[in-house]
């Protein structure tokens, strides 16, 4: 099984898959203007709460990803603490690329926007209960997530 070290999230090892949402506090109020990245195909605005009750505990099996082509997807937490971000690049047929796997643990105020097509893992409550409001863009027809189970499991273990 290959494994990979979860490391702190920062802005610079997280920009080629998205940004990083925490108030810097230069200004009251902080625009965030890729979270609503999107195509044509995806009109429809969609802000849903997402609470996980379970906290899990490094080292964790992953089995399956996850991508959504037609929007960038963000998570505001809203409550709970650290969480593990998981992503990796896109192989040539469009399948994840698991040897560029990275995986980050992101701190109680710190949220995350997700690129459009970025292959993920859902966020991963470290410290529970977790909520977070998550905000995207959806077709009206079903096409928004695009699902990959592995071939074989990864393992994220402490960095």
């Amino acid at each position: 099984m290959q494994r990979f070290k979860a490391v702190p999230l920062t802005a610079e090892a997280f920009a080629p898959y998205g940004e990083v949402l925490v108030h810097k506090g230069e200004v009251k109020l902080q625009p965030v203007p890729d979270a609503f990245d999107r195509t044509a195909d995806a009109p429809v605005p969609s802000l849903a709460l997402l609470r996980i009750d379970a906290a899990n505990a490094l080292p964790v099996v992953i089995d399956r990803l996850e991508r959504h082509p037609f929007s960038a997807q963000s998570f505001l937490p809203t409550e709970g603490g650290r969480c593990l971000i998981i992503v990796c690049d896109t192989a040539a047929d469009g399948s994840p690329d698991i040897a560029s796997t990275k995986a980050f643990i992101s701190e109680k105020r710190e949220g995350i926007t997700y690129k459009r097509n970025v292959w993920h893992r859902s966020v991963t409550a470290l410290e529970a209960p977790s909520q977070f409001a998550v905000v995207m863009a959806q077709t009206s027809d079903g096409r928004d997530n695009l699902f990959f189970d592995l071939a074989a499991p990864i393992e994220i273990v402490a960095g």
